[in-house]
């Protein structure tokens, strides 16, 4: 956040100061190669009154009368800076300074792809943005549908300039993510006395699946030369349900028939020569294939 009003314009008053001066706006917010319009009032009564501001900034008098001073910035292309300014009154001069905070605009924020998911293990949710400044103001919050994954500030750091910004929030997949859409929303506040951007980036669907064992194939299978005999492959506990299974008998691709819940694969198996021959079934569920292998004797 911007920091409070200068405490010490306030302090001169309850002090009894002879007068008092005060800065419009409180706290100086500007966009970079922005300009900002400023005024220093005071009670001094003095007609012979005067004051100004100071600055390495390029500027522009818009007014100057024994009780206020209008002072427009120009073309604020520096990132860490303050300002000086001062009433003089009846040979007393009040001064003091205050720091310019310099933004830029917050339009782009980026996750990561995300890849299929596997059920129980943990993967990286990554959020990119480019010229963040002032980071200190910056808030990101990682979402899943309607659930704050994660929320990270940066209220520690004091850099001024842009700096490029990673948060990385590591997810564990469950069954019932799958579907569910994950965002990364970046709020750069400067509020009261500045701007507030707030930036969602576009949604990424999470795929989800489960694979934790191998398939069964009986190991072996015993087989008369010119008969027909069917060999069944099938997966247990599979997220999603459907598997894609490949069978191949000496390297041979087979026919096959799946069960209607998806977790069986059956193939008819024929050899014309005796001897011993592998059998190989693959199942694919998600990204991650197993296989089993079997030995056909022919006879």
């Amino acid at each position: 956040k911007p920091p409070p009003p200068n405490p010490w314009v306030l302090l001169a008053g309850r002090l009894g100061a002879s007068f008092e001066i005060s800065l419009e706006p409180e706290v100086l917010v500007v966009e970079h190669g922005g300009s900002i319009q400023l005024k220093v009032k005071t009670t001094c009564q003095d007609p012979k009154a005067f004051g100004n501001v100071e600055t390495s900034i390029r500027k522009q008098l818009l007014l100057a009368q024994p009780t206020e001073v209008v002072v427009k910035l120009l073309e604020v292309n520096v990132w860490n800076s303050s300002i000086i300014y001062y009433f003089n009154c009846r040979g007393e001069r009040k001064l003091f300074t205050t720091a310019l905070i310099v933004y830029r605009s917050l339009n782009r924020v980026t996750l990561d792809p995300v890849r299929e998911l596997e059920v129980g293990k943990s993967h990286e949710l990554v959020c990119r943005m480019e010229n963040v400044a002032p980071i200190r103001n910056l808030t990101v919050i990682l979402w899943k549908g309607g659930e704050k994954l994660h929320t990270k500030t940066f209220q520690q750091y004091s850099q001024d300039e842009p700096m490029p910004v990673q948060v990385i929030h590591r997810l564990t997949a469950q069954r019932q993510d799958n579907g569910q859409t994950v965002t990364c929303q970046a709020v750069l506040d400067l509020t009261p006395y500045g701007p507030c951007f707030n930036v969602t980036s576009e949604p990424q669907t999470l795929t989800v699946y489960e694979f934790p064992e191998d398939p069964k194939l009986e190991p072996h299978i015993y087989l008369e030369m010119g008969k027909t005999v069917n060999a069944t492959c099938t997966v247990g506990h599979v997220f999603p349900s459907v598997a894609q299974f490949k069978l191949a008998l000496d390297n041979r691709i087979l026919p096959h028939s799946v069960s209607r819940d998806g977790h069986r694969a059956t193939a008819e198996v024929s050899l014309n020569h005796s001897g011993n021959f592998s059998l190989v079934c693959t199942v694919k569920v998600g990204p991650k294939e197993r296989w089993k292998e079997a030995i056909v004797h022919s006879y």
